[in-house]
């Protein structure tokens, strides 16, 4: 699972446009590798080396040099200089993949009924599916039917698929519950409250259960990316910069490619292996299995119940020979990791030694001084394609490393995803655990949003789970992390959203927009969140003595502390008078 939430989340950050062609074209075909010359320009292709493993050196038809086909990103700055590439989404962790990037996109996926967003009735009766969409430019069903989702990568393989769907369901759930507590809300005001919890709840998913898998416990305190226990998140920082780094997108947060597992494995609601698994390379771009009755079910429960693949540089063939591959065409598959350093030396990333020198690492003079990130087995295979140490791409070199003690990245990919999400939650002005009065949560809000777990929402929105581990990015265990009933597991209340026409504070009933007195010393204003509190500075202490009977005085701490002489002589007055109330009213 922990697969699949990287690659969702990296579709929540992340996706660079290539070039298209000349006007009223498509996507280029840069296959030939003299294509830059003879189709387009931005045509990038990547030659295969005679001793290739798998692609062929030579075209068995034309006779000439193979290559495996790319294309340059599309360029994006507006002023002469360095080429700098665009990122077509928000960078923020905000669901973009649910909700869209733009406001047609957004307005595409609502059903504006309800608040809830558009869905596929199950042909089996199942919970609903993703909306369908005809004429995907990349769908490669045979009806060509594939799903439409906030990010357009949403059918690229059925797992992707299932946690789209799983998160649909939740955003929908939420809207339904919200507009039977506030039954006089209309379709906007649910949908942007539940779009606000549900991007609530997902970062801190990603901060409490996500990040600490990818750094350890010990990585997240020296990222500065430990959450709050309570309260409120005060270092946002309104001068920062959220944009992505080139070096996130198009090297250090693609480490995902190497947890692919060749195959998912379907499981039924006991765990019990199911035949046959999900092979990857047969259904890139190809939805349709997602309509099989229960298969949603299978494939999540598959990823919670299957360990990933080590971080390191060994990767499936699913997406080394065989990605986006058409069955019928040898050969015609792409080579993943040769496209991840193809774009990072489009983007002119520099190479892993010049990143080693930023994150606080030993500039490497010469081979032997990676040894210490690096093992010695791994750094033969480097030494055979690189011929100097500065020559590493950095992609390949941060994949190299040992992984950090606790998590799973090397101290240099650690580095630059750390840097990032530390600026995503401190760019963001409207990150859920902010204090900014006019965007944060109430305080009760707030608590059961910190109760949101990836376990609660797949038991939530799948049709048939009765047992899960509370953690699901780990493997269950039966004393450290047991499987145990869904109905154990908390939910996010949502009552603390509810708008109240008043509030009663100490058996004072305040309407709302109304401020009261709930005590000598304090007053409490009600709002449509709940009631906002506060203690009254006292000018006049005998004034106050005037205004409230001796108990209600006595018994009012913050009236103690602004009056406490006046208190003690009260107090020495009314013993020696068998408690009349002199003074008082």
């Amino acid at each position: 699972m922990v697969m699949q939430l990287a690659q969702i989340t990296d579709h929540d950050l992340t996706f660079t446009p290539v070039n298209k062609g000349f006007i009223n074209e498509g996507i280029l075909n840069c296959l030939s590798c003299d294509s830059m010359m003879t189709v387009h320009p931005q045509c990038f292709p990547i030659p295969v080396p005679k001793d290739d493993p798998y692609f062929p050196y030579k075209n068995s038809t034309t006779g000439q040099p193979y290559c495996i086909p790319a294309t340059r990103s599309m360029p994006g700055q507006r002023t002469l200089g360095p080429r700098e590439q665009m990122n077509q989404l928000t960078a923020y962790l905000d669901m973009s993949f649910v909700y869209g990037s733009d406001v047609c996109e957004a307005k595409s996926l609502r059903s504006f009924y309800g608040g809830r967003l558009n869905v596929t009735k199950h042909p089996f009766k199942g919970k609903p599916l993703l909306p369908e969409i005809f004429a995907h430019p990349e769908c490669r069903s045979e009806d060509k039917i594939c799903f439409q989702a906030g990010d357009a990568r949403a059918s690229e393989q059925p797992s992707l698929g299932s946690l789209h769907t799983v998160l649909l369901r939740e955003h929908n759930s939420i809207a339904t519950e919200m507009s039977k507590l506030n039954p006089h809300w209309g379709d906007e005001t649910i949908y942007l409250e539940t779009r606000r919890i549900l991007g609530a709840m997902y970062q801190h998913i990603i901060f409490n259960e996500f990040l600490p898998r990818i750094f350890g416990w010990k990585g997240i305190k020296n990222h500065g990316l430990t959450l709050q226990p309570d309260g409120y998140y005060e270092g946002y920082d309104a001068s920062c910069d959220g944009t992505i780094f080139n070096e996130f997108s198009a090297a250090a947060f693609r480490f995902g490619h190497s947890l692919l597992r060749p195959i998912f494995q379907r499981v039924d609601a006991s765990y019990k292996p199911l035949n046959p698994p999900v092979q990857l390379r047969e259904h890139f771009f190809k939805p349709a299995i997602l309509y099989k009755p229960f298969i949603i079910d299978e494939i999540i429960l598959g990823l919670v119940d299957t360990p990933m693949e080590t971080l390191d540089n060994f990767i499936t063939e699913e997406v080394t020979n065989h990605l986006f591959e058409k069955k019928q065409i040898p050969h015609s598959g792409m080579d993943l990791i040769s496209l991840n350093i193809q774009r990072a030396r489009d983007h002119g990333i520099p190479g892993y030694n010049f990143y080693r020198e930023k994150c606080n690492l030993k500039k490497a003079q010469n081979f032997s001084d990676l040894l210490e990130e690096i093992s010695p087995e791994t750094l033969k295979m480097i030494i055979k394609v690189y011929d100097h140490v500065d020559d590493i791409d950095l992609f390949p070199g941060g994949m190299s490393e040992r992984p950090l003690p606790g998590g799973v990245l090397g101290p240099t990919f650690a580095c630059i995803v750390g840097h990032q999400f530390r600026r995503i939650r401190s760019c963001d002005r409207f990150w859920y655990e902010n204090d900014n009065p006019l965007t944060r949560f109430t305080a009760a809000q707030l608590k059961e949003i910190r109760k949101a777990t990836l376990s609660r929402i797949i038991c939530n929105n799948l049709d048939n789970v009765k047992i899960i581990q509370r953690m699901t990015l780990d493997l269950p265990d039966h004393f450290m992390n047991p499987r145990v009933k869904c109905s154990s597991i908390p939910k996010v209340d949502l009552d603390p959203w509810k708008e109240r026409a008043a509030c009663s504070v100490r058996n004072v009933v305040i309407n709302v927009g109304s401020t009261s007195h709930v005590s000598p010393c304090m007053t409490c204003t009600c709002t449509k969140e709940g009631p906002i509190c506060q203690s009254v500075k006292v000018t006049n202490c005998f004034q106050l003595a005037r205004l409230f009977t001796s108990e209600a005085v006595l018994e009012d701490t913050i009236c103690k502390v602004q009056c406490s002489f006046v208190f003690r002589a009260l107090q020495e007055f009314s013993e020696s008078t068998s408690g009349n109330q002199l003074g008082f009213t």
